[in-house]
């Protein structure tokens, strides 16, 4: 079954992005998607994307076919604020 879960930060609580995956596969083959207007983290360490701390998964819940297209919609309206 396939889960989506929010990216939360243990020191200032910031969301930095959610990860999709199947439960039960080790979270190194999870997608990574980053927040709104947030850059993709560099390296194999899953960390804070403002304050560089620990995270953990939040908010697990299962994964909906029309999610892909919220996340496109995010991504639409991010660039359109931005020009």
């Amino acid at each position: 079954m396939k889960v989506i879960a929010d990216v939360k930060c243990y020191h200032c609580g910031h969301v930095s992005g959610e990860l999709i995956g199947v439960r039960g596969q080790p979270l190194k083959d999870w997608l990574f998607e980053p927040a709104k207007g947030a850059a993709r983290p560099a390296g194999p360490r899953l960390r804070c994307l403002r304050c560089n701390g620990p995270v953990y998964l939040e908010d697990v819940r299962p994964f909906i076919a029309d999610e892909p297209t919220r996340s496109v919609r995010k991504r639409l309206a991010g660039m359109s604020s931005a020009a």
